[in-house]
């Protein structure tokens, strides 16, 4: 599930256990009234319901079905709405619950559902209203139509706007809060959320997974040389040459710094080293031009797989981190993959 869909997801319980309360306190207080009243199958009904309330209120937050569940409890309730508003001894105030159909509707459904099955059950309102007050004026039942309609079409329109404005407003955020503002790369956020997807994908499949870390060799000097400016623009070069050299299935991120990861999917050990070999020798045949003034860099990098190499995101980081810096111990301007001993620790080098 993208963050996206989670998010939305546990917007809809909140929004889905208000309703159920509701449901189940004025369920249980309308009931009350009508046997009052005598109305024996409203009543019964709404006792019905309020007790398929509380049963949901018991699963809502376990349930991996949620959208199904939801249209179950839904269908019914608008339902009982449109036939309380035929029957002849019910308030006419009942009506304003089925203005309140298309807020539930984009709320807990979303916007191309939340749209359908608000136009229908507004629908049958307007026409169950109608049908209550056939052989009344004609004209005043007419403008009373048309101010129902109108007013629920206003409703309807406003709410699709909101959960529109929304959905957009989210996804903006949140696609904020995964990509990092210098180079427009992914994040580690980003980077976690993709890796638990893929993990699960190369394990249900039994396709490798590979990780390479890669670190911008004497980094510091183009800091020096050109200053912080010539240094934010060597790591956007990097990122532009990464992404136009990576297949689309492939996820590059920035770590921090100069640091930079590759999730490659469906990618074994070998294809992974010769693929961060060729984007090495790319950047080391293509100089950047600071200021008027070629400067030719390079980087180092080290692979880790899933399985051999460990089954979580950071197990991976760490293993394809010492690789990384056993390229920079060893030389610089190479990559390192399984096989090799472990001379350098994870811990950051100076000067590199």
């Amino acid at each position: 599930m993208s963050e996206v869909a989670y998010t939305s997801q546990k917007h809809r319980v909140q929004v889905l256990k208000a309703l159920l309360w509701i449901t189940l306190i004025g369920g249980g207080f309308f009931a009350a009234l009508n046997l009052g009243r005598q109305i024996w199958l409203l009543a019964a009904l709404e006792i019905g319901y309020a007790l398929f309330a509380l049963f949901m209120l018991c699963i809502v937050d376990r349930t991996r079905h949620l959208q199904t569940w939801t249209l179950v409890f839904l269908l019914p309730f608008f339902a009982i709405m449109a036939f309380a508003v035929l029957l002849p001894r019910t308030s006419l105030t009942v009506f304003a619950w089925l203005q309140a159909i298309p807020i539930i509707c984009y709320l807990l459904l979303g916007l191309r559902l939340g749209f359908w099955m608000s136009l229908s059950f507004l629908s049958v309102g307007i026409l169950a209203f109608s049908y209550r007050f056939m052989g009344e004026d004609p004209l005043l039942i007419m403008a009373i139509l048309a101010n129902v309609a109108l007013s629920s079409m206003a409703i309807m329109l406003f709410s699709h706007i909101y959960e529109r404005s929304r959905v957009d407003n989210e996804r903006r955020l949140i696609e904020l809060a995964s990509t990092d503002t210098l180079t427009g790369l992914a994040n580690r956020m980003k980077l976690a959320e993709v890796f638990a997807r893929e993990r699960s994908h190369a394990l249900r499949d039994n396709t490798p997974l590979s990780l390479i870390v890669l670190d911008l060799d004497h980094f510091k000097q183009i800091n020096d040389q050109f200053g912080h400016d010539g240094g934010d623009q060597a790591l956007r070069y990097l990122s532009d040459l990464l992404r136009e050299g990576l297949r689309e299935t492939d996820l590059v991120c920035r770590l921090g710094g100069e640091e930079f990861a590759i999730l490659m999917p469906g990618a074994d050990l070998a294809n992974t080293v010769e693929r961060a070999n060729l984007l090495r020798e790319q950047l080391l045949q293509s100089p950047l031009s600071i200021n008027g003034s070629s400067h030719a860099m390079t980087f180092s990098a080290g692979v880790a797989s899933l399985g051999e190499d460990g089954q979580s995101l950071d197990q991976l980081l760490l293993i394809a981190d010492r690789r990384m810096y056993e390229a920079k111990g060893g030389g610089r301007n190479q990559v390192v993959a399984a096989g090799q001993q472990y001379s350098l620790s994870s811990v950051s080098l100076p000067g590199v």
